[in-house]
């Protein structure tokens, strides 16, 4: 019986989270309507805040798991690539690019509803800054980077904060818009090689 009562909660949340998707992505957060969410769930309104404590923890729940396995490959990243400094040095800048970029690429739109909720529809959410929170993540990766750099005896320019995010932001904005305005996956591919241009340039003013 216990089974039973879990698995109908699961279902339930399911089907609440997949119809506050589509209210969020129709109107925003701002205007979304719960009363909507749980007539569309199947629910009352009633019901949708036993599972969650108010419309902005809804939103929440679709996006975090989304994030939290962006978050965790750009560590993983960051680390392989200091790891890259300490063994080769300098050298691991002038390898030709990895694919990191067109990984991100795939996951982003495998999670294409995700990402359209985050940069279009999060207005008055915690994540409506996303952007910004993207491009202060590359810089703290960066800034490690630096220091792994200095640690291998390796000449760089004391870049500052606001140098570093105007960098990154300049590298990210194609990816930005890509998002944004949900280019084609092919048309995306074809933006590629100008955010990793970006990024080269990037990195050539950081390196001595």
């Amino acid at each position: 019986m216990e089974r039973v009562f879990v698995r109908n909660k699961e279902v339930t949340i399911k089907r609440i989270l997949q119809s506050a998707s589509n209210e969020f992505k129709e109107h925003g957060f701002e205007r979304a309507s719960v009363r909507v969410i749980a007539k569309n769930a199947g629910v009352t309104p009633g019901a949708i805040y036993k599972h969650f404590k108010s419309k902005e923890d809804i939103f929440r729940a679709i996006v975090i798991p989304t994030l939290d396995h962006l978050y965790k490959r750009n560590k993983e990243l960051t680390n392989q690539a200091i790891e890259e400094i300490k063994l080769n040095g300098r050298e691991c800048f002038e390898k030709k690019s990895d694919n990191s970029n067109e990984e991100l690429l795939r996951f982003i739109y495998k999670n294409g509803s995700v990402f359209n909720l985050l940069f279009n529809c999060s207005q008055g959410t915690e994540f409506e800054s996303i952007r910004h929170d993207l491009v202060n993540l590359e810089v703290q990766g960066a800034k490690k980077l630096i220091v792994a750099l200095k640690e291998k005896k390796i000449p760089v320019n004391d870049l500052g904060d606001n140098e570093l995010h105007i960098l990154y932001t300049m590298a990210c904005t194609p990816l930005f818009e890509i998002i944004t305005h949900q280019y084609s996956y092919h048309n995306a591919l074809n933006l590629i090689d100008m955010m990793e241009a970006a990024m080269n340039f990037g990195w050539e003013r950081i390196m001595r």
